[in-house]
């Protein structure tokens, strides 16, 4: 982009000064000041008068590119295709198109969408409070926005805001900690970010901003003991689609409490953490969260790759008929997340250090190839997993891990990294992204891929959106006629 920096939106926000401050409590016209909600809908209301810095912009488009890649790779996944399944049987009508070509109302597009994107664990992160947030923001951005017809510059605005109220919220270890009490970040922190996207393309009041809020912390939900299984993305999806529904009641004057982010025993957090506990929102708009966001290398649970990674260093030095034990040593929450013993199911191997050290230990890497059927039945994978034990340590940073390999009287052999690649120390860069959404599109657009990879570098120009739901329809359209999409184009 030429421009440093994107100047305010040219569509007014729906919002007056008194509304930022107030808003309407359980119907009964009693008007009361807010704290937290209020700096949360100020942030919100006043979304297309705030200026984008370049670099805001292009991670956001970035955030669009690996969003759009991961999620069009796991549409033959079976949560996905159940959730799809289910959709087309309510026969909504709307202008949303979801990823399989589908077209309908906004909310069950979202549903799918979001669905899709965490479905193969390979979608980015805010590496700080462990949120992913681009699957149920974009999902919800871009469903309101084609069903509302909103321009390209308007949903790259949503996704921002919404990033940056759900990213907010996870800051001061809230996320890890939410992690740590078995809830999943993204199913608590997701509605939050969708339903501010979605309060942004709905031109919502601040007024109402606080209610759609206000629905969404009493929807908000989802365990991290569904690790593991299709439920983990059902997560994502129901946080995008109760994000559209939480903006669009509170449009039509549905109410809420909007205190929930303030009540001292009675509150969200508190909750949810059954102690007192609250998140701070003073940094919203001044500290720009999206500029922490981080994309995955690995096709598997981020808390895992840091020990693939120093494994599959390793690969030439292990000597598997001396080999005694393997030991890992990872941060706590990576084991409380990701400690699965073994892996009888491709997901179940997305949440196992154990089987994704195996793997990088017999020189596999934990792209796609490392979690199909063939490589979870591995007998060598197996008993290499059975002979790994991981270990917690303090010490040891989300991002770093080491490793030794027992060898017995042959000796030990140490390997250790202190940030792994896609960490905010190590991030991918653009080159490495294109290669990731090629790699992961060219099976299901064929040349297509790239010139979806060009649209989607260049979002913010009019007439992006149009051309991304042609050539995803184009792939629906193809799979009902049994041609691809290169043999179309020949």
């Amino acid at each position: 982009m030429r421009s440093r920096t994107w100047p305010a939106c040219s569509w007014p926000p729906a919002s007056s000064p008194n509304e930022l401050g107030r808003a309407r409590i359980a119907g009964k016209g009693i008007l009361m000041t807010l704290s937290q909600l209020s700096t949360i809908a100020r942030f919100v209301a006043t979304a297309p008068e705030r200026a984008l810095a370049a670099d805001v912009i292009e991670t956001a488009k970035q955030c669009l590119v690996d969003w759009t890649a991961v999620s069009l790779a796991a549409r033959h996944d079976a949560g996905p295709m159940a959730t799809r399944r289910l959709i087309e049987q309510w026969h909504t009508h709307g202008q949303a198109c979801n990823l399989y070509g589908d077209t309908g109302a906004a909310a069950p597009m979202a549903l799918v969408n979001a669905s899709l994107s965490h479905s193969l664990d390979y979608d980015d992160m805010h590496f700080a409070t462990t949120f992913h947030p681009s699957g149920p923001t974009w999902a919800t951005a871009l469903a309101i926005g084609m069903d509302r017809g909103a321009t390209e510059e308007q949903m790259l605005r949503a996704f921002v805001t919404g990033y940056e109220v759900g990213a907010t919220m996870g800051c001061g270890d809230v996320g890890p900690r939410l992690a740590d009490a078995g809830w999943h970040p993204t199913g608590i922190l997701g509605h939050f970010s969708a339903t501010s996207a979605a309060a942004v393309l709905l031109r919502l009041p601040a007024s109402q901003i606080a209610v759609a809020l206000g629905l969404a912390a009493t929807q908000a939900a989802g365990l991290q003991a569904s690790g593991g299984t299709m439920a983990k993305p059902y997560h994502v999806g129901k946080s995008a689609m109760n994000g559209v529904l939480a903006a669009e009641l509170a449009a039509l004057g549905m109410d809420a409490n909007t205190r929930l982010f303030d009540e001292a025993e009675a509150g969200f957090l508190s909750v949810l953490f059954q102690r007192p506990a609250a998140a701070s929102f003073d940094s919203l708009g001044r500290t720009w969260q999206i500029r922490g966001n981080t994309f995955k290398p690995y096709a598997s649970c981020q808390l895992t790759h840091a020990a693939h990674e120093v494994a599959r260093g390793l690969a030439g030095r292990l000597e598997r008929c001396m080999l005694r034990q393997v030991r890992v040593w990872v941060h706590p929450l990576a084991i409380k997340v990701a400690g699965r013993p073994g892996a009888s199911t491709p997901m179940e191997g997305k949440f196992s250090i154990a089987y994704c050290v195996s793997l990088g230990l017999l020189g596999h890497d934990a792209d796609m190839t490392g979690f199909l059927p063939e490589r979870i039945a591995d007998p060598d994978v197996r008993k290499l997993a059975a002979m790994t034990r991981v270990i917690p340590d303090d010490d040891t940073e989300r991002c770093a891990a080491r490793i030794e390999l027992d060898h017995g009287a042959a000796g030990v052999v140490r390997g250790e990294i202190n940030a792994v690649r896609g960490s905010p120390g190590r991030p991918m860069t653009w080159n490495e992204l294109e290669e990731k959404f090629l790699s992961l599109t060219r099976p299901i657009l064929g040349d297509s891929a790239a010139q979806l990879l060009l649209v989607l570098r260049n979002f913010e120009r009019p007439g992006q959106l149009a051309e991304f739901v042609r050539i995803v329809r184009m792939t629906r359209d193809n799979a009902i006629a049994g041609t691809t999409a290169t043999e179309t184009q020949r």
